[in-house]
């Protein structure tokens, strides 16, 4: 097909007969020569042509010796023409076939020209991998030598596998060297010799480098279920040449399918059409959908249960099944962007695009136009997602209740709002905020109001910017917005910029505005000054020569110091200027000229207006002692900037340590390790800790001192020790809120917890979780401190057998129950009596004279010398506090009840003489008006004197009540007025009745003989509440102690030694010997009275009389327990012994050891007391006559018997038999067998 010869002046250029080119481009198959042939019939031009020649060489590489010198003398286009056919290089210029480095950069860009390398290049290694790298095929024209080179071809194999297929017969066989190819290329595996396809090394290496080396397995590995797992892992439609019987693995199948959705696709037909399966699959990967049998595929029940685990799966379902609104809703339920993939009948559907548009506002963008004009839609897009405004339909942008809602959750969305409502304030309003920038969608009429800019200027000087042109130049609104937005200057009119009245309201408001005045006004004395009295750095906008004016300045560095910065050099070098400057701002020091800071007036004047100004001072004041004190006096942070030499002088950081905590972090290690340095600071500020050394901080003892010191400091206490249980307790029963710095495992250990939580109830707070709910815990620590409560777990806060426990143990606890146990009356009751109990006197010096009226009354006494207090009827049910039977039988548990009941039943008076009638305490809980009645309290107190406590401050005051309750009863005398307690009637009429009502007369009546004499006859220990006058009056104390000898006490020294009076007190109460005179202890007389009255009494007897066997025997004989204060010689007399134990076993325990081993004497201990076995001698332990007479009154006798006699069956039959029959003949009228009585023993 090559075209005629042609005349050569009539030849046209290549471009002009691309006939001639099609021949050249396009020659017949038989032979290449064919387009070298019609080059050699085309004219010379032709063959200087670069295109011409190139459209030749692309069909055949010997038309390149055809083209002319020029071309083929050309390096680049020689190159070009290698690049467009290979064979080319065989016809280059010799120069080039034998030049390496030309021939090496046409390999780079065409392997295979390596063909056409001579037989010397083509052994040539980096020639070779060069042409590899461009055409792995060229390996196939390396010299037989580099073919069978296993580094080479591994090289070449890492290029591309397919080279390995070219390489010696030798290497495809050899397993180290196909592995190690196959690991570097999987491909290489196609070309391994057939047994090396089939080996499971082999294969395993080549699919974890790329799956898909499975298809170049042999059969056995595509059966291997672990290669195959490997493949599908890396490239899961490897799955697609695997076994038949691996296709039908579902868990295989399944873990291909989760990377892939398509490998499902190669499972087998049975696995496709399994529900379950299927749907697993599609679970794991929703485009495997399309790979499930056809019959699943048009299964709507399948679908429906594919789109609820895999909603975006819509996209896969079959066309009918898209319009299923069944199936589409269930996809909807769990992503609205399914909606994309909804039949387009769906998306027009209301009912379905707000389903899409509550789980995801966004997709109302794949609704229909029409719905997108449903307000109901919008609304619940917009509320989700306001930018969704942007597709609402052209009404609805008009529309102002959606668009209001849009514009407040993002301002910006106001640009797709109507032009109506960007004119409209409200709108512009809520979208603006605080973002003056979304002005630019608002409309002209709005950005040209004045009253709404000015509003939205106050809150943001940006809006300034975007105000109409016509407010900007406005100079009286302009005025107002510089009053209350100064930066707002910026944005006004340059004309305004000049206007002396608008740049001094600017600057008022905020200096920083000067920046926007004009030159002349920044040049403006006055102005300027303004500017630098708001903001110092205004000086930085002044012009240069007012920064020469030192007024101007100094009233700038008041301001701020660093404006001295923008002072004229001059006014800096000046030290009178700068005195007057650092004075105003300490930190102005920064800015003074270098021989000013190290003038040590100039820089103590700096430091003490502000400490850290002492960092700019020169290096020698840092080492200055007084300078660098002053510094640090301010702040102690200021040492920072002293020298070294300064913070190892020891005497000074002690002296700054103490004035200054924080001073310790500067100071050297030998002070930050010495306790008492540091505890000075810790004491003053709870951070000094962490400035201590680490082993100090590490110290038990010191940390447990610390915490008595400043326990704050516990959250800076290392980690170690704060997980250590003695020191976390002593930190959090400072302050409980310390549990947050604890360790972790103490936040489970109630001991811990229980202790915060008594200092900060919060503490649960910070507690292990479990805590909260832990029902033994929280019970232990509601005990202590209710308020535990508001902490705990509202799910044990609904336990009503929880809250009723805690009620128990705290009636507060009602607070925080609800509603339905306020209600109950039994809850309530039990709250009323716990909260009632919680408010007793736990302490004997509360109680005062209980040894005498018993403690009952003292209770009583003490309850009702307290002003009213809240009772847990206040946290009842209201029905309950104005229910007259309930609050009735609540009064009785406390009288508080009645101050917390219904305001009608506070008021109503026979209900309130009702409560009276069971508790008088109850009297302070009635309505004012009924407390204020002359004839109602009057006949209240004379029910019940303790109703006094209840009325009103006058009648308190009013003798005929006070008279009147005092008669009812003498304690009443506590709630009479002060006037009252002076009044010697009413106060003798209250101790005749009761004595101890002494304690609540005027000072001047106890000193009166008559009342204290009343009183003391009434109640001998009345005489402590007596004058110290009478309490030496010999008549008064005689009366006392007749009547309680124990009133010896209060008797004046004097009296003590009083025999007659001594006697008479000691033969009432023995135990008054021990307020005898040192005198009469020794008098035998008195003695014998008191050891008579009570043995024990003994132990105030004079040593001489302790000698006494007469006198001991008369204690021993009384109490056997008096022996211990007899004499050793006594303890040792079998007479004075024998009488003790016989009157108290256990006074063997105090007997000499001879008598302890007495057989007499222990047999009439036990006899006596069974336990006294404990006391006897050893040998009496062994011995059985002794030991079964213990047993017989001590059924553990045996556990004090030796060793020998445990051990001896007989024994221990008879003891239990003794023992058995002592319990029977004590267990008169019992019913049922002795057996019974065994758990009294102790075997």
């Amino acid at each position: 097909l090559s075209p005629p010869p042609l005349d050569a002046t009539h030849m046209p250029s290549a471009s002009a007969f691309p006939a001639v080119r099609i021949a050249v481009a396009f020659p017949p198959p038989s032979a290449s020569s064919s387009s070298s042939a019609a080059l050699g019939r085309v004219t010379p031009e032709l063959l200087a042509d670069r295109s011409y020649v190139l459209a030749a060489v692309k069909v055949s590489g010997n038309a390149l010796a055809k083209a002319a010198p020029t071309l083929t003398e050309d390096r680049e286009f020689v190159l070009q023409a290698i690049r467009q056919n290979a064979g080319a290089l065989a016809h280059a210029p010799a120069s080039f076939r034998d030049d390496r480095h030309f021939v090496l950069e046409a390999l780079s860009s065409c392997g295979a020209a390596l063909e056409f390398a001579s037989h010397a290049l083509r052994a040539d290694r980096e020639l070779v991998l060069a042409a590899v790298r461009s055409d792995p095929r060229s390996l196939e024209h390396a010299s037989e030598a580099l073919r069978d080179d296993r580094s080479f071809v591994l090289e070449a194999v890492a290029e591309s596998g397919c080279a390995l297929q070219y390489a010696a017969q030798g290497l495809r066989e050899d397993k180290d060297f196909v592995l190690a190819a196959v690991k570097r290329s999987a491909d290489a595996l196609a070309f391994a010799g057939e047994r090396l396809r089939s080996d499971a090394e082999v294969c395993l290496a080549a699919v974890r480098r790329d799956g898909s080396a499975l298809r170049h397995a042999g059969k056995e590995m595509r059966d291997s279920r672990r290669v195959v797992v490997m493949a599908v892992r890396g490239h899961p439609s490897s799955l697609a040449y695997a076994s038949e019987a691996l296709k039908r693995d579902g868990e295989l199948v399944l873990a291909a399918v989760r990377l892939d959705g398509a490998a499902l696709g190669f499972a087998a037909e049975l696995l496709r059409g399994d529900r379950d399966f299927a749907l697993a699959a599609v679970k794991a990967n929703a485009t495997a959908l399309g790979h499930v049998g056809a019959s699943l595929r048009t299964s709507r029940d399948f679908v429906i249960d594919v789109v609820r685990a895999r909603p975006l799966a819509l996209e896969h379902i079959d066309a009918s099944l898209r319009r299923d609104r069944q199936v589409v809703l269930a996809a909807l339920d769990l992503s609205g962007f399914a909606l994309q993939f909804a039949d387009p009948v769906l998306r027009d559907d209301k009912e379905i695009v707000l389903a899409a548009v509550a789980r995801h506002p966004d997709a109302l963008a794949f609704a229909s136009p029409a719905i997108r004009g449903d307000k109901d839609v919008m609304m619940a897009a917009v509320r989700g997602s306001p930018s969704t405004l942007e597709l609402a339909a052209p009404h609805l942008k008009d529309d102002k209740e959606l668009v209001l809602t849009a514009v407040k959750q993002c301002g910006f969305t106001l640009k797709f709002a109507g032009d109506h409502l960007k004119a409209d304030q409200d709108v512009v309003r809520a979208a603006v905020g605080t973002n003056a920038s979304i002005l630019e969608y608002a409309s002209k009429s709005v950005r040209e109001n004045k009253d709404f800019m000015l509003a939205l200027v106050e809150t943001n000087s940006s809006a300034m910017a975007y105000a109409g042109k016509a407010l900007r130049k406005d100079k009286a609104f302009t005025i107002q917005v510089m009053r209350t937005c100064g930066e707002a200057l910026k944005s006004v009119d340059e004309k305004l910029k000049d206007d002396a009245e608008v740049v001094t309201a600017a600057v008022m408001n905020s200096g920083s505005a000067l920046e926007f005045a004009s030159d002349r006004l920044r040049n403006d004395r006055g102005i300027v000054l303004k500017a630098v009295a708001q903001k110092g750095s205004a000086l930085v906008h002044a012009m240069p020569t007012l920064r020469f004016d030192r007024n101007v300045v100094l009233e700038a560095v008041a301001q701020d110091g660093s404006a001295l910065a923008y002072g004229a050099e001059e006014l800096r070098r000046d030290k009178d200027f700068a005195l007057a400057a650092v004075a105003l701002n300490g930190m102005a020091l920064q800015y003074v000229t270098p021989e000013l800071k190290v003038d040590k007036q100039v820089v103590l004047r700096a430091v003490r207006a502000n400490a850290h100004a002492l960092e700019h001072a020169d290096s020698r004041l840092k080492r200055d002692r007084e300078t660098v004190l002053a510094a640090v006096l301010q702040d102690g942070a200021a040492l920072a900037y002293a020298l070294e030499s300064v913070r190892n002088d020891d005497i000074f950081m002690i002296s700054a340590i103490a004035k200054q905590p924080c001073v310790l972090q500067y100071a050297g290690e030998r002070l930050r390790n010495n306790a008492e340095v540091v505890l000075g600071a810790v004491k003053s500020d709870k951070n000094a800790l962490k400035w201590a050394t680490p082993s100090l901080r590490n110290d038990r003892d010191f940390v447990l001192r610390m915490l008595r010191t400043n326990s704050g400091a516990f959250e800076h206490v290392p980690e170690g020790l704060r997980a250590d249980r003695g020191i976390a307790l002593a930190a959090v029963k400072t302050d409980g809120l310390l549990l947050r710095h604890v360790a972790e495992v103490l936040r489970h250990d109630k001991d811990v917890v229980l202790a915060a939580i008594v200092s900060k109830p919060k503490a649960l707070d910070l507690a292990a979780p479990s805590m909260k709910s832990d029902r033994e815990f929280l019970l232990a620590a509601a005990r202590r401190n209710i308020e535990v409560l508001r902490a705990a777990d509202p799910q044990i806060m609904n336990d009503r057998s929880f809250v009723m426990d805690a009620i128990r143990v705290n009636g507060t606890a009602l607070l925080f129950a609800s509603l339905e146990i306020r209600k109950d009356r039994n809850a309530v009751m039990l709250a009323i009596q716990a909260m009632a109990e919680a408010s007793m006197p736990r302490d004997d010096d509360d109680l005062g004279m209980c040894s005498s009226v018993g403690r009952e009354s003292c209770v009583e006494t003490f309850a009702a010398s307290n002003t009213l207090r809240l009772s847990a009827l206040a946290y009842a049910a209201q029905e309950l506090q104005a229910d007259p039977e309930f609050v009735l039988r609540a009064v009785e548990v406390d009288p508080n009840v009645l101050g917390n009941a219904d305001l009608r039943l506070r008021q109503d008076r026979d209900f309130v003489l009702q409560a009276l009638q069971r508790n008088g305490l109850s009297f302070g809980g009635a309505a004012p008006q009924v407390t204020s009645d002359y004839d109602f309290v009057l006949t209240a107190v004379k029910l019940d004197g303790r109703a006094l406590s209840g009325a009103s401050d006058a009648l308190r005051n009013n003798k005929a009540i006070a008279l009147a309750a005092v008669t009812a009863r003498g304690d009443a005398l506590m709630y009479a007025s002060d006037a009252m307690r002076s009044n010697k009637e009413v106060v003798l009429t209250a101790v005749e009745l009761w004595g101890p009502a002494l304690r609540y007369a005027a000072e001047g009546l106890r000193g009166t003989k008559e009342v204290v004499l009343a009183a003391v006859g009434t109640w001998g220990l009345a005489l402590q509440h007596a004058s110290d006058r009478l309490r030496g009056d010999r008549d008064v104390v005689l009366v006392a102690v007749a009547n309680d000898g124990l009133a010896l006490l209060h008797a004046a020294p004097k009296l003590t030694d009083d025999k007659e009076l001594v006697l008479a007190a000691v033969g009432l109460w023995g135990a008054a010997l021990e307020y005898a005179s040192k005198r009469l202890r020794c008098d035998r007389d008195v003695v014998m009275t008191a050891v008579k009255r009570w043995g024990v009494a003994l132990q105030f007897a004079d040593e001489s009389l302790k000698k006494d066997k007469e006198v001991v025997l008369a204690a021993v004989s009384t109490d056997g327990l008096s022996l211990p204060y007899a004499s050793a010689e006594l303890k040792a007399d079998r007479d004075v012994v024998l009488m003790a134990v016989k009157n108290c076993g256990s006074a063997l325990a105090h007997a000499a050891e001879a008598l302890r081993g007495d057989k007499q004497v222990a047999l009439v201990a036990v006899a006596a007391r069974g336990q006294a076995l404990r006391y006897a001698a050893p040998a009496l332990q062994a011995d059985k006559q002794v030991v079964l007479a213990a047993a017989k009154s001590w059924g553990s006798a045996l556990t004090c018997a030796s060793e020998a006699l445990r051990a001896d069956e007989a024994f221990v039959r008879s003891v239990m038999q003794a023992r058995l029959a002592t319990v029977g003949a004590g267990a008169t009228k019992t019913t049922g067998p002795a057996r019974a009585q065994w758990s009294t023993m102790s075997l």
